[in-house]
């Protein structure tokens, strides 16, 4: 997909930036390493409020998962969620658009404004991407790999579905609704402040070359969220976003996609746990592979109509 919306688009005063685009990068990273201080303290403030010093100096993560998972700990395990991603995503994310731009807000995309078509698309873009997730997940299954390798993923799945399920846990209405603030919306504003926001456009400005922006941006969203069999269906939701973004240049249809993924999700799973279900079984479902062959090709027209949608929204801001 080739964009008439030319990457120095990006720039929201100068041409050439006041700091390097390396220096940014490696800035970016400090501060990215300094959030994930700040969220180590912060969740063992939160542990010691769930669990003795002793269980916590042990070192047994399946101490701290127990502790997280007595009923009344659920809430400041949701707690400790939040604040770990705020401080690891989102301040790094603000702190670096404050110094490398005098308008932070409108160089992370959070001053650009859509209309309901662009809303529509995306919607529509959110829903098919579900299915082309699904596909990729079975993809992802498909990809031969050594067996020690296989029980080593297998483990870390089971490990972070386990938290997950700790974390989703919805007996009430009222915790479904807690659990889509905490795991659907934050969650999905921190990320793409971060990942699109201040990432992508630093590596589309520096590159010059939006698709390997893209790409690289993806590649390492997928990555940090430590899942090997959801790799390839993160990677490509990464990729979704990275163009909406790109397009658009508001993160907030890029923040409207991913809450729809992750509270589809949350939904799916609180439906499925008030029937009595395993919750499991609903996060390891994935679709044939034809099923994601067809939201591949609904998601390529949608994405085509999406990006003309964008540009013809810019020529008549650009009064062409």
């Amino acid at each position: 997909m080739n964009a008439n919306i030319q990457p120095n688009d990006w720039l929201s005063n100068e041409l050439k930036p006041k700091i390097s685009y390396g220096s940014q990068l490696l800035l970016l990273f400090g501060l990215i390493v300094g959030g994930f201080i700040l969220a180590a303290i912060v969740q063992i403030g939160f542990a010691l409020s769930m669990m003795s010093l002793q269980d916590l100096m042990s070192g047994d993560t399946q101490k701290m998962m127990d502790a997280m998972a007595k009923p009344e700990n659920i809430n400041s395990a949701r707690l400790m969620q939040m604040f770990g991603t705020l401080v690891l995503m989102f301040l790094p994310a603000l702190v670096f658009a404050k110094i490398v731009d005098s308008k932070p807000l409108d160089y992370l995309g959070l001053k650009k404004k859509f209309n309901l078509p662009q809303l529509g698309l995306v919607i529509a873009i959110a829903i098919a991407a579900l299915f082309l997730s699904g596909g990729l997940g079975e993809l992802n299954k498909l990809i031969p790999i050594p067996h020690k390798w296989e029980l080593k993923f297998k483990a870390m799945e089971d490990a972070y579905a386990e938290q997950v399920m700790i974390i989703g846990n919805m007996k009430t209405f009222t915790d479904y609704i807690i659990s889509l603030i905490m795991i659907a919306i934050l969650p999905a504003l921190f990320e793409e402040i971060l990942f699109r926001g201040a990432l992508q456009k630093l590596l589309v400005n520096w590159l010059q070359n939006p698709h390997v922006a893209i790409v690289i941006t993806s590649f390492l969203f997928s990555a940090v969220h430590g899942s090997y069999y959801g790799f390839l269906p993160r990677m490509g939701l990464g990729l979704l976003l990275g163009y909406l973004y790109y397009y658009s240049k508001s993160i907030w249809l890029n923040i409207t996609m991913h809450f729809i993924n992750n509270g589809i999700a949350i939904t799916a799973l609180y439906m499925a746990t008030q029937k009595g279900q395993s919750a499991k079984d609903v996060m390891d479902d994935n679709y044939p592979l034809w099923v994601g062959g067809i939201a591949l090709i609904a998601v390529v027209g949608l994405m085509i109509t999406y990006k003309k949608v964008c540009e013809n929204i810019e020529k008549k801001v650009n009064g062409q």
